[in-house]
């Protein structure tokens, strides 16, 4: 039984819409007039990923004279309210980042293009690993490729820690130990100018919900969408860093962090940790204005093991409205295979997925790719990557979003508690989320 409720039902509107306008198009010429072409591409990120864009799209349009790039990027949130409006209106880039979590609503209301037929000529994929090269799969159709892979981390700033006379614990460390590291920074960090946290609240972000979930041996959704925890277990997971408010927050304040926007408390120099995917270190490292941010692994689980996974990092789609459908194949090609692309992108897209990208990278000693990739293979050299990335049934984004960007800041504010919490995020999944 598919069960399509109101996450789905705009899209499905914007599928009426963007079909309505590609018939009205479908009489245009693929270029401008002119014999040239101009295709939009668009993503999400900071500055720093900006300019390797930039940078890279210059040299694309350089061999291939005749194809402009228009470009443009936003912060993730707003990137997908822009496509959601694009979608509707039939818009959508030519080129677009593409993330794991909003593919299956994408693609099952008909807006991106399968790539299938540029296969083997205007587009390789031969150079990706079977299984990552699927991830980009629905319905048979071929609706994005992987432009490389990452995994969670805990970024700390050393220099900072060292300041508060603090260290970092080891890589085997647990949930518990964590939290007894933040009250400890956030106490040797009261005198110092401007005040020091250890981190926010890490149970408010749904990545690590997830991984904890994955930790306890539940794997978070079933291959048809269904959920396969409980309420119980999300109240578990808030509630466990009880700890971290009462009877001191030491926590990041809610306000402190609106007021650092679009910094954070970390990249303000205001926090000494942050867990996040680690090919964020090149914009960490960037918007700190520092070449010494460190990664190590997240917390174990009640096992001692950490059951860690590696995803996509993110993936390149073709809008289903594009008029100019071989040169977008093209440019998604240049920015995932070309090694002249990899060696200005590095391992800010994550470490390639390309094979002809990942064995033409030149890593520089010392350099944050050189972290990066080092990281990654002590994560699965230790073992420490057992698992599999959860599944994202459609609707991923949506209930993503409700708990991040909607019920996470109120109870940063603490204006709601961790029952209403769950009984809310609970209720709005009902309606987001869809099951087959």
């Amino acid at each position: 039984m598919s069960i399509s409720k109101a996450a789905t039902r705009g899209l499905a509107l914007a599928l009426v819409g963007s079909l309505a306008l590609t018939a009205c198009g479908s009489g245009d010429d693929s270029g401008d007039g002119d014999g040239n072409v101009t295709l939009n591409f668009t993503w999400w990120g900071g500055d720093e990923r900006a300019e390797r864009y930039e940078e890279a799209i210059d040299l694309f349009e350089q061999e291939n004279p005749g194809i402009t790039v228009q470009t443009s990027f936003a912060e993730f949130q707003d990137y997908w309210t822009q496509r959601s409006t694009d979608a509707t209106s039939g818009e959508l880039p030519d080129v677009m980042q593409m993330d794991l979590s909003r593919l299956l609503e994408y693609a099952n209301a008909g807006l991106l293009y399968d790539m299938n037929e540029f296969t083997g000529n205007q587009l390789d994929v031969s150079t990706i690993d079977e299984a990552l090269l699927a991830s980009g799969e629905v319905n048979e159709q071929l609706v994005a490729l992987p432009t490389g892979t990452n995994t969670l981390a805990l970024f700390y700033n050393p220099d900072l820690l060292a300041e508060i006379g603090v260290e970092i614990p080891d890589w085997d460390y647990t949930w518990e130990e964590y939290q007894e590291f933040m009250i400890e920074v956030t106490e040797a960090g009261a005198s110092h100018e401007p005040r020091v946290y250890g981190a926010g609240d890490y149970t408010m972000t749904w990545w690590f919900f997830l991984q904890h979930l994955v930790q306890q041996g539940i794997e978070p959704f079933s291959e048809n969408g269904e959920m396969n925890f409980t309420e119980d277990d999300m109240r578990e997971w808030i509630e466990s860093a009880a700890p971290l408010r009462e009877p001191e927050d030491v926590t990041f304040p809610a306000s402190r962090a609106e007021q650092l926007l679009p910094k954070n408390g970390f990249t303000s120099g205001e926090a000494a940790v942050e867990f996040h995917w680690d090919n964020f270190l090149h914009s960490y490292s960037h918007d700190l204005n520092s070449e010494n941010v460190q990664l190590m692994p997240m917390p174990s689980g009640p096992d001692g093991e950490k059951h860690m996974f590696f995803k996509p990092t993110m993936q390149l789609a073709m809008g289903g409205n594009s008029a100019h459908p071989e040169e977008a194949a093209q440019l998604i090609d240049f920015l995932v295979n070309s090694p002249e692309a990899g060696a200005i992108i590095g391992t800010d897209l994550g470490v390639p997925a390309s094979q002809t990208r990942l064995d033409a990278l030149e890593v520089e000693e010392g350099s944050l790719d050189q972290r990066i990739m080092e990281y990654e293979q002590r994560v699965r050299d230790e073992g420490h990557a057992t698992a599999q990335v959860p599944a994202h049934p459609e609707g991923f984004g949506a209930v993503e979003t409700e708990y991040v960007e909607v019920l996470a800041q109120e109870f940063g504010y603490r204006q709601i508690d961790a029952d209403q919490f769950v009984e809310r995020w609970f209720s709005e999944a009902a309606n987001l989320l869809v099951t087959s």
